[in-house]
């Protein structure tokens, strides 16, 4: 198949694209600096960003699928500041649907949230169905952009996939500013820093292993979709930053040193996240255990240093 992504050199978008090309699809994928191409068959790397339009429909008509991963912000780098979800994130996105209201048939999966958009308040295990009450401007960015893609494939009848994955680490991974606990954790083991923990340690949350993940998008590629469609992807494990921490030192040998501050406000507390829709639609799951997936991410990490 033809595919193109958008956002493909972050991490989730390099997993995805990386797996399908090894299927055997061609993957065009959208970046802002074609410098950093890396050599493929497969791949073809193209210079442009959503707002060149021009681009975007020579590619997009051709396409099997389009995979939206482009989004620039984490749930702490916008905290307080609206408007850089609506300019970073939405304004991007809404050029992107007004682009593709010429075409016919466009099947776009979105990358959405399962950690950032659904009540905790209301429910302890979501389904794709759960009541949606984000705490941060980054998961009410998520949303919108949901809730705009299915206004669009309600006036052209293009079909939509919005995936909301827990939170997925592996190798690859690197550590972002307020983001991606995991290769920040073993950042600090490494260099014998000390990692602050937002609150007491007690909040849980559901790790994916990449791997996984990418299997996910394999599935949905042998599909044709109509209407809408929504899926959790999640390890349907739940484990508390203070265990995670023990895992960790586990794996790699090492002691961490932390540091316990006040809660951010714009974190869940613990939510498990039902992903019996994918298991049941496409027969995904996830198989891998989190020891057994930091134990291989710890690895890849001290062989990158």
């Amino acid at each position: 198949m033809k595919i193109l992504a958008l956002g493909a050199t972050g991490f989730l978008g390099n997993l995805v694209t990386t797996r399908l090309a090894r299927e055997g699809h061609q993957i065009a994928c959208l970046v802002r600096d074609a410098d950093i191409a890396k050599p493929n068959p497969n791949f073809e790397y193209v210079q442009a960003t959503l707002d060149d339009a021009q681009v975007i429909i020579e590619y997009a008509r051709d396409a099997d699928f389009l995979l939206h991963f482009a989004w620039d912000t984490t749930p702490g780098s916008s905290k307080g500041q609206p408007t850089v979800e609506t300019v970073n994130n939405l304004l991007p996105t809404f050029r992107l649907i007004e682009q593709l209201h010429s075409l016919c048939g466009c099947q776009l999966v979105f990358i959405s949230s399962a950690g950032a958009v659904y009540d905790e308040r209301s429910v302890t295990r979501a389904v794709e169905s759960s009541p949606l009450h984000p705490q941060s401007y980054y998961g009410a960015g998520k949303l919108a952009a949901e809730m705009f893609l299915r206004a669009f494939s309600a006036q052209t009848s293009n079909p939509i996939v919005i995936v909301r994955p827990s939170n997925v680490y592996g190798p690859g991974q690197r550590p972002k500013r307020q983001f991606a606990i995991i290769p920040t954790l073993m950042r600090t083991i490494s260099d014998g820093s000390t990692f602050k923990v937002w609150g007491n340690g007690e909040a849980t949350r559901d790790y994916l292993y990449a791997d996984d993940f990418a299997d996910f998008f394999v599935a949905v590629t042998e599909r044709k979709w109509q209407g809408v469609s929504t899926f959790n992807l999640a390890s349907q494990r739940l484990c508390s930053v203070n265990d995670l921490c023990a895992l960790l030192e586990k794996v790699s040998g090492r002691r961490l040193s932390l540091e316990y501050m006040p809660e951010r406000g714009v974190d869940l507390r613990g939510l498990e996240i039902d992903s019996s829709a994918a298991n049941l639609e496409l027969g995904w799951q996830a198989t891998t255990r989190l020891e057994e997936g930091l134990a291989r991410t710890w690895e890849w990490f001290v062989q990158s240093q």
